[in-house]
C-alpha cells in the first residue's frame, strides 16, 4: 500500500528553494526542498496543526524569516 500526501500548496524562490504545504488526512507538514550549494530536504510535521503549517509555509513565501531553516546550521558551520 502506498501512502501520499497531497500537496496543498507550492512555490519555488529565485534562488531555486522550493517549498510545499502537504496534507495526509488530517496532518500536516511543510517541505523545504533547498537549492544550490545546499541541496537537501526538510520535512517539518505539523501533526494535525493546520494553521501553524499554513503559518510556516506563508511566512517563508512572503519572505519572512522561516520556522524552520537548516541553511543557518550549515552556515554557521555546525553541521
Amino acid at each position: 500500500m502506498t501512502v501520499e500526501w497531497d500537496q496543498a500548496g507550492h512555490y519555488q524562490t529565485a534562488d531555486g528553494d522550493r517549498v510545499s504545504l502537504l496534507r495526509l488526512g488530517g496532518e500536516w507538514a511543510v517541505c523545504w526542498a533547498y537549492g544550490y550549494p545546499h541541496e537537501s530536504l526538510r520535512l517539518i510535521s505539523y501533526g494535525e496543526a493546520m494553521p501553524a503549517a499554513i503559518d510556516a509555509f506563508v511566512s517563508s513565501r512572503e519572505g519572512k524569516q522561516l520556522m524552520y531553516d537548516s541553511r543557518m546550521a550549515w552556515q554557521s558551520g555546525s553541521v
